[in-house]
């Protein structure tokens, strides 16, 4: 039996950002952080389930193995699923050129004894699962945590681009926790201004909503609370794959039983680590966490909602 499981496609990226470049394709995807990030922090019997191509099969299951991730492949792809991603300035906006998509993944191609995992994580990074799949655990009682990114996204001539998709917010109705970056909120709720985007997605779903703001830190909304967690100021050399890393630090510190506020700043802490690295190769020292941890739950706000009807 694992306690979490992942969903979602790997990927293996190519990274140019200002200040460093990948050396070919590196893994990467919204499941694998999540699961890794997990993984370092001490959560045993992780499994992730994805598909993927003949030419990184291999590589991808000794990555997964040295990392004491289980990886479930359901389908065996054309290709494997990858980005080139260049990054066009230092607030994080970029470019993703595509280098190949992996098959998608249903609920009937999920391991049923899978479905009772305590904790499902649904990370599509592009159109690979739609709102079944959340729908699926959550009716056999995990708790369900769900990147939307791959839900709004879509390949136009070779590239990515971004649309609003009706199936995202199907796909948080779904879930106990929703994990979207600014843009993805807008497109999720029509709405420009973070907090305001915050509480309509959390209102229609009813999942407690934790939107990432890059360098301006994060805001989760649940019932009529709203925490304003600051970011750790930090060097920023690779920001790819640090809404994953918040994401499954927040999965893990919940699943701890760590309050709402308290996983949110040490999600924002481990994050900032991630941003001073490339892709995911970053170690944990638990001394440094804890330090800007410290720092982030000082500076935290919380802001009481008025209450709908």
């Amino acid at each position: 039996m694992f306690t979490a499981v992942a969903v979602g496609n790997p990927v293996y990226d190519i990274i140019k950002t200002p200040f460093i470049e990948s050396l070919g394709r590196v893994l990467s995807g919204c499941s694998v952080n999540a699961a890794l990030t997990m993984s370092r922090l001490g959560m045993k019997g992780i499994a992730i389930i994805g598909c993927i191509g003949h030419d990184y099969e291999e590589q991808y299951l000794k990555e997964m193995e040295k990392k004491s991730v289980t990886p479930i492949i359901v389908k065996k792809s054309r290709d494997t699923t990858g980005f080139k991603l260049t990054y066009l300035d230092f607030s994080g906006n970029r470019k993703l050129k595509v280098l190949g998509v992996s098959d998608g993944i249903a609920s009937g191609d999920l391991p049923q004894d899978l479905l009772s995992t305590p904790v499902a994580i649904i990370g599509p990074v592009i159109g690979e699962v739609g709102p079944d799949v959340p729908a699926a655990f959550k009716r056999r009682g995990a708790k369900v945590f769900l990147d939307p990114q791959g839900l709004l996204r879509r390949v136009k001539k070779g590239v990515v681009e971004h649309y609003s998709n009706p199936e995202a917010l199907e796909a948080c109705c779904e879930s106990h926790v929703v994990k979207p970056n600014e843009l993805e909120a807008k497109l999720l709720s029509g709405v420009d201004e973070p907090l305001k985007a915050a509480i309509k997605i959390h209102r229609a779903s009813g999942a407690v909503t934790a939107l990432t703001l890059a360098e301006k830190g994060s805001i989760i909304v649940n019932n009529n609370e709203a925490i304003i967690v600051p970011a750790y100021p930090t060097y920023l050399v690779d920001p790819t794959g640090a809404g994953d890393v918040y994401l499954g630090s927040l999965v893990y510190y919940l699943h701890m039983g760590l309050s709402l506020k308290d996983a949110a700043a040490y999600a924002s802490a481990i994050a900032s680590i991630k941003v001073e690295n490339l892709a995911g190769h970053f170690s944990l020292r638990t001394h440094e966490v804890e330090r800007r941890a410290s720092w982030i739950k000082g500076r935290i706000a919380v802001k009481r909602l008025i209450p709908v009807g």
